[in-house]
């Protein structure tokens, strides 16, 4: 499948009632976003029924579009009639500062557009206007959407479920974590529901979940999700330092293999280093490169949704705009135009693109050369 975005304007918002099956992790706070977008909620769970009154009738109704969790629990497939689809899209674009919208293609239109040299690029005008060609949509198409859910989605998703429900600050992250804390969690709440005291309840889950995170000298891994989806390991990487209070961390990386450096445009050699220093809910991280003696080779900014620490991973969505500083001191924005494009296709909001420019702009007034050769310190100690 390929992945592209959803223009406002492929599919004509329409008055009609769709109806909606909605499950997974998300099912409380979707519910009540669908319903309050004027769509009818079929099929809906047992829980789902009782904590928003819904109609033993609805039952029987088959759906427009389905709603479920996507494998890795980080957002959402949405699938069905394309007028719906399109629907939801907008209403999730509106609402949510950060959320990243998916369009999967038919696998009909993907052989077309394939049958002749096989190049592509998610970000290609002309891929882009042939798969509308392709499928002339109309309100009866079916279509797929990949929804992710960055930092600021679940959080705001931890908001409206709150206003229904019993709910733990960071619910739909620690859902998201599954395993052994999304089991604590939801004895946490069931807690909160049987009228245990909020702050007493928290605190004894954060105290039981902290032991399955990292902590300094571990190692941790980074995984780097593109906008389109595609998702990236950035390696193993040694945690030297870890403020737990703070939320602040130093990462190291020792290269083995050579090669060039992204957007520096550097030589990288085996035996260099790399310090990333970040704070779990930052919008970028910044890495700086060092030779095996400790020569500064230059600094990349990633810019990116709020950082997310997961028991073994950091995990964020790299929004393209990045900024490089060689040793001399130059700086550069780098890829602006690809966040342009992404905005034009719908994957991301206008308002997601205008926080980017924003953040992008006090780096460029905040990076030093002397602040980022202080960290080859911290490296040399380690590798």
């Amino acid at each position: 499948m390929v992945s592209i975005g959803l223009r406002r304007g492929d599919l004509e918002l329409t008055n009609e009632v769709f109806r909606a099956k909605v499950r997974g992790i998300y099912s409380t706070a979707l519910t009540k976003i669908l319903l309050d977008n004027g769509f009818r909620i079929v099929q809906p769970s047992r829980a789902i029924r009782e904590r928003f009154n819904l109609p033993i009738a609805e039952e029987n109704y088959q759906p427009d579009i389905e709603i479920f969790d996507r494998f890795d629990k980080q957002g959402i497939n949405v699938i069905g009639r394309a007028a719906a689809v399109s629907k939801v899209s907008s209403a999730l674009l509106d609402l949510l500062d950060d959320v990243i919208i998916r369009r999967q293609i038919p696998i009909f239109a993907t052989a077309q557009l394939f049958s002749g040299d096989g190049a592509h690029s998610g970000l290609n005008e002309d891929l882009y206007e042939a798969i509308r060609d392709i499928e002339d949509a109309s309100s009866d198409m079916r279509m797929r959407i990949d929804v992710e859910f960055p930092s600021l989605s679940k959080k705001k998703l931890d908001e409206i479920r709150s206003a229904i429900v019993p709910t733990l600050s960071g619910h739909h992250y620690y859902k998201a974590c599954g395993g052994k804390i999304a089991g604590m969690l939801e004895m946490a709440e069931k807690l909160l529901e049987s009228g245990y005291p909020p702050k007493e309840t928290e605190g004894i889950f954060k105290e039981c979940v902290s032991r399955e995170y990292p902590h300094e000298n571990s190692k941790i891994s980074i995984e780097h999700v593109k906008i389109n989806g595609r998702i990236f390991n950035l390696g193993e990487a040694h945690m030297a330092e870890f403020n737990e209070s703070e939320k602040h961390m130093k990462l190291i990386r020792v290269f083995s293999s050579q090669g060039v450096y992204d957007g520096l445009n550097v030589p990288k050699e085996p035996g260099d280093y790399a310090v990333t220093t970040l704070r779990i809910g930052d919008w970028f991280l910044r890495t700086s490169y060092f030779s095996r003696d400790g020569e500064y080779k230059g600094t990349y900014v990633n810019i990116n949704t709020p950082i997310e620490l997961y028991p073994t991973k950091i995990r964020y969505v790299d929004l393209e705009v990045d900024i490089c500083m060689w040793p001399d001191g130059r700086t550069r924005k780098i890829d602006f135009e690809k966040l342009d494009k992404f905005a034009q296709m719908c994957y991301i909001s206008k308002r997601l693109k205008d926080i980017v420019y924003e953040k992008a702009k006090e780096l460029m007034n905040s990076l030093r050369v002397d602040l980022e050769i202080e960290a080859k310190t911290i490296g040399k100690g380690t590798h």
